[in-house]
């Protein structure tokens, strides 16, 4: 039993790590308000990650746990990304890109864990729903690491007008 309330616990963590992502992309939306491409893809992603918590969710009442009550170490974490705010920042789109996609790595590991633990209780359940979101946050992660070099041009190019380099 002590091994099923584990996974709870872990499955917990990315739950609470899933909201407090969707308040973050919640923010990044407007945030890119400039720059469709990325504001799509971010909307994309914010309706993905509030979807992700509710799966897990589903899987943390499957186990017969609850996400009620449980205040997450996870959850604690995710705020750190929520406090790399950068505010009005010049840099915000290239300082926003790097935290999202740190986040998105940070995802990515939670649920390659959670796919393994659920593999050695047996839940099947739980790792073909970890292994689907794990898939959409490796998605997010390659359209960042994608996107981020042309961020980081389009800034410096921006700057070099500014300043008549």
């Amino acid at each position: 039993m002590a091994h099923q309330e584990t996974m709870i616990a872990w499955l917990n963590d990315a739950h609470a790590l899933e909201l407090n992502l969707a308040q973050v992309l919640e923010h990044r939306v407007k945030d890119t308000q400039d720059h469709p491409q990325m504001q799509a893809r971010v909307q994309q992603h914010l309706q993905e990650t509030r979807r992700h918590a509710e799966l897990v969710k589903s899987c943390i009442e499957r186990l017969g746990g609850s996400t009620s009550t449980v205040k997450s170490a996870m959850g604690q974490i995710g705020g750190l990304f929520q406090g790399v705010s950068t505010g009005m920042a010049k840099d915000e789109m290239v300082k926003n890109a790097l935290g999202d996609y740190a986040s998105e790595q940070l995802e990515i590991a939670s649920y390659q864990s959670l796919i393994a633990g659920a593999e050695a209780l047996g839940d099947r359940e739980t790792a073909r729903i970890c292994q689907q979101v794990l898939g959409e946050e490796e998605d997010m992660a390659d359209f960042l690491a994608q996107h981020i070099p042309m961020i980081t041009q389009e800034f410096l190019g921006q700057q070099a007008r500014e300043h008549g380099a």
